[in-house]
């Protein structure tokens, strides 16, 4: 099967994974720490705060932010610039993911970063615009299902009652989910059609993935769903399990610890195995080899 085929080179690829997930680690401690030990200097000797660590209290929460709000600001700010830069890096790294999987036996070499890091370069800039173009789509998709809720809560709102509104919502949410997640999917095949072509053409490469996915729409959109649906269970697993641990001391904060990191891999992996098995799926739906070489 495909999707096991594509599971086998993510893990040929396991040293890419490993530096990969150093790499989301890092920049995870660039926020832990600051974050730390503005903590520390805030609370001084009080244990108040610990007792959010199993449970939210928000008359501790509000306590601590009237206090201090002007500490905890830039902090905020760091972790969202860190978002931004966190969105850019998955984007800048997909070129060295996607050469690192590639299923072309004169690509298979040892995990390098000298051959890594230039496929990084050299397609960066061109996914980086098919990510703006995804991201207008999915902006005109919501406002238009906005627009189709509104109208249509508009038009029920004599005679409908709030379970009625609650309905529409719902509907209105999971049709802009299935439209973003069919654009999501269709990127990743464009982003396979750029790779294996060495296109430069966004736009065109992307037309081109849609006719692709669309006329394999229960192969391909079908797989990528499945992947997606592990990447949910990844997170409900994660929560499910944080509301058992009680920490009550550093014991059970380890455990906690390595359990997150855990999921931070698991979260790694899952992302390079959607890139492997669309690599796949485009690779036996085309049946030519890939026209990028690694310099």
């Amino acid at each position: 099967m495909l999707i096991s085929r594509a599971f086998l080179l993510v893990c040929r690829a396991w040293r890419m994974v490993l530096w990969l997930y150093f790499v989301n680690f890092s920049g995870g401690l660039l926020v832990l720490l600051p974050a730390y030990a503005t903590l520390q200097k805030q609370t001084g000797s009080s244990l108040e705060y610990l007792k959010l660590l199993n449970n939210f209290d928000y008359t501790v929460y509000s306590d601590f932010m009237q206090n201090s709000q002007s500490a905890i600001d830039p902090l905020l700010s760091v972790g969202s610039w860190l978002g931004v830069l966190y969105l850019v890096g998955s984007i800048f790294f997909s070129g060295g993911i996607l050469l690192s999987v590639s299923p072309s036996a004169e690509l298979r070499q040892p995990f390098r970063l000298s051959r890594f890091l230039p496929a990084c370069i050299q397609f960066f800039g061109r996914f980086f615009r098919l990510f703006l173009s995804i991201s207008g789509l999915i902006l005109v998709v919501a406002v238009f299902w906005m627009l189709v809720g509104f109208v249509v809560g508009t038009s029920l709102s004599d005679t409908a009652n709030e379970k009625d509104m609650i309905w529409v919502f719902l509907i209105c949410l999971f049709f802009f989910s299935l439209v973003t997640l069919f654009l999501l999917c269709v990127g990743d095949c464009a982003k396979i059609l750029l790779f294996r072509h060495d296109e430069t053409r966004v736009f065109l490469v992307f037309r081109q993935a849609m006719r692709l996915v669309w006329t394999h729409f229960l192969l391909i959109f079908g797989f990528y769903l499945l992947l997606m649906s592990m990447g949910a269970a990844c997170f409900a697993i994660y929560f499910l399990i944080d509301s058992w641990i009680v920490t009550r001391g550093w014991l059970s904060i380890a455990a906690l610890f390595l359990f997150q990191q855990l999921f931070i891999f698991s979260r790694v992996f899952l992302k390079v195995w959607t890139l492997a098995t669309a690599l796949q799926l485009v690779t036996s739906r085309e049946g030519q080899p890939a026209l990028y070489r690694p310099v």
